[in-house]
C-alpha cells in the first residue's frame, strides 16, 4: 500500500511538472497610479471596489501590453515624486501635459481633452459670471492642493485670492457655507460631482484653458512609452477609448458616487484604524527600545556619542513629521508602510529619550555612590537602584509621548499608507459628507487617547502620593 502511494505521488509529480501550468510564468505587472479619490476617474463604488474612468484605461492599457495591472493609490500632490522615485511605472490618473512636467518626465499621447471650469452656487450672492470678475473684486476661489488650476490663477490673475483644498469635498463644503465665491475644477470631473453630491452648484463662463490628459512615465522608460503610445493609439481605432468615455460621460452613465453601503463604511474605517495601531504600536515600541540607551548617553553630556545622539534628537524634534515622512518615503525608496514605522519610530525615540534623560537626572548622585559601595557592578546600581527610580518618574511624560505619537499616526495618509484617515477621505470623496467622517475618525482617536491620558493622570496622581515624584 505504502508502495502504491509512492509511485502515485511520483506521478503526480511528475504530471505536474510536464504540464502547461508548472512552466506558465506569472505575468509581469504594469504599476499605474492614481489617487483613488477623484471621481468619475478614480474612486471606491457603494461596495468598496476601486472603479472610474481611468481605472479602466489603466486595466485596458495594462492588458494590451500583456501585463497584469497593479494600480497604486497615492496622494495627488506627491505623486509626480513617487513616479520619479519608481515607486510606480506610470501615472494614469487624469494628469495634464505642461511644459514644467515635461521637464522632468516623458508624457504619452493624450487620452482625452477637457478643459479649466469656473463654478459658482446657483444663486450667486456675489453676483459673478466669470474669473474676470471675480479677480476685479479679488474673491476668493478654490482650487485642489497640486492641480494645474491653482499655478495657471496665481500666475493670470495675481488679484484672486486662490484657496487650496485637499479633494473637492471640501471645497464644496466651504462654498455651502459662503466663504468661497466659487472653484476651479475639470468641466468634466466638476459636472459630474456636483450631480453625485446633489449640490446647487453651475458652471459659468467659457473654458479658462483647454487640457490634454496623457500618461507621465520617467525619462529612462522610452520603450514603455512607446508600448503605451501604441496602446493608447489602438484603443482609440478601435473604439475602445470611446466605450470606456460613455460608459463615464455619456447619456447613460451611471452617478455611483452618492452612497456607499454602511458595512463598506464601517470596514474600511475599522481596517484603517487597525492599520494605524498597528504602526503606532511597533513605532512606540521600537522609540521606546531605542529611547534608553540614547537617553543614557544623553545623560552623560560627553563623548563622540553624545554628540551624534544629541544631533539626531535636536534635528528629528525640530522638524515637522510631515517633512521626514517625505524624507524616509521618497528619498531613501522604502516601501510606504515601512516608511510610516521607521519614521515614527525614530521621532518617538527622540522624545522618549528626553524623558528618559529627565528621569535619569531626576535620580541622586549620591545614591549611586551608595550602591557602588556596597560592591554593585555599574551595571546592578542602573538595574536595581537608578532605572526603577527613573522610570517611575518618566512614566507620566512616556504616556503623553504615546498619545501625541498614535495621533501622529494621521499624517501616514501623505505617504499613501492605507490608515484611518486616507479611507475616510477615501468615503467622503463618494458621499461628499466630510464633517460626518472626520467626526466618526475623531471619535476612533477619542475612544483610544482619552483612556491612555487618564491612565497618565493616575499614574502621577499615585506616584505624588508615594512621596516619589522628587526622588
Amino acid at each position: 500500500m505504502t508502495r502504491a502511494a509512492g509511485i502515485l505521488a511520483a506521478a503526480l509529480c511528475a504530471a505536474l511538472a510536464f504540464s502547461p501550468a508548472a512552466h506558465a510564468e506569472p505575468k509581469e505587472t504594469l504599476s499605474v497610479a492614481l489617487s483613488g479619490k477623484y471621481p468619475p476617474f478614480s474612486f471606491p463604488d457603494e461596495t468598496g471596489a476601486l472603479v472610474g474612468f481611468d481605472v479602466d484605461v489603466s486595466r485596458e492599457v495594462a492588458r494590451r501590453l500583456g501585463r497584469e495591472a497593479r494600480i497604486v493609490q497615492t496622494e495627488w500632490d506627491g505623486i509626480l515624486a513617487g513616479l520619479l522615485a519608481g515607486k510606480y511605472d506610470a501615472i494614469i490618473g487624469s494628469m495634464a501635459i505642461t511644459p514644467e512636467r515635461a521637464e522632468r518626465v516623458r508624457f504619452s499621447r493624450p487620452y482625452y481633452v477637457s478643459g479649466a471650469q469656473l463654478f459658482i452656487r446657483r444663486e450667486n450672492p456675489h453676483e459673478v459670471y466669470s474669473i474676470d470678475e471675480c479677480a476685479r473684486k479679488r474673491l476668493r476661489v478654490g482650487v485642489v492642493l497640486g492641480e494645474t488650476y491653482q499655478h495657471f490663477l496665481e500666475t493670470r490673475y495675481p488679484d484672486l485670492q486662490v484657496v487650496t483644498y485637499k479633494s473637492s469635498p471640501d471645497i464644496f463644503n466651504d462654498l455651502d457655507r459662503n466663504r468661497l465665491a466659487g472653484f476651479v475644477s475639470d468641466k468634466l470631473v466638476g459636472t459630474y460631482q456636483i450631480r453625485a453630491a446633489g449640490r446647487g452648484f453651475v458652471p459659468v463662463g467659457n473654458l479658462l484653458y483647454r487640457e490634454e490628459i496623457a500618461i507621465p512615465v520617467r525619462k529612462d522608460d522610452a520603450e514603455l512609452l512607446e508600448q503605451i503610445n501604441a496602446a493608447l493609439l489602438a484603443m482609440r481605432r478601435d473604439g475602445t477609448l470611446d466605450g470606456i468615455r460613455e460608459t463615464w460621460f455619456g447619456e447613460k452613465a451611471q452617478h455611483r458616487t452618492a452612497r456607499m453601503q454602511t458595512a463598506v463604511v464601517a470596514k474600511k474605517l475599522l481596517v484603517g484604524f487597525a492599520v494605524t495601531l498597528a504602526v503606532a504600536a511597533a513605532a512606540l515600541l521600537a522609540g521606546f527600545v531605542l529611547a534608553i540607551p540614547a537617553g543614557l548617553v544623553l545623560n552623560r553630556r560627553r563623548g563622540a556619542a553624545y554628540l551624534a545622539v544629541r544631533a539626531v534628537v535636536d534635528f528629528v524634534r525640530g522638524t515637522p513629521v510631515l517633512i521626514q515622512l517625505f524624507f524616509v518615503y521618497f528619498g531613501l525608496g522604502l516601501a510606504p508602510l515601512t516608511a510610516a514605522v521607521l519614521t515614527l519610530s525614530v521621532n518617538s525615540m527622540s522624545y522618549m529619550a528626553e524623558v528618559v534623560r529627565s528621569g535619569l537626572m531626576s535620580v541622586d548622585r549620591g545614591q549611586k555612590l551608595a550602591g557602588r559601595a556596597l560592591g554593585l557592578s555599574r551595571f546592578q546600581v542602573f538595574r536595581l537602584i537608578v532605572w526603577p527610580q527613573a522610570f517611575r518618574i518618566a512614566m507620566p511624560p512616556l504616556m503623553n509621548s504615546v498619545v501625541a505619537l498614535t495621533k501622529d499616526t494621521a499624517l501616514i495618509s501623505v505617504i499613501s499608507v492605507g490608515e484611518v484617515i486616507r479611507e475616510a477621505q477615501s468615503i467622503i470623496s463618494v458621499t461628499f459628507e466630510p464633517i460626518r467622517y472626520y467626526f466618526l475618525v475623531a471619535v476612533m482617536f477619542f475612544v483610544v487617547t482619552f483612556p491612555l491620558m487618564k491612565l497618565a493622570g493616575r499614574l502621577e496622581a499615585r506616584i505624588r502620593q508615594k512621596g516619589f515624584a522628587h526622588d
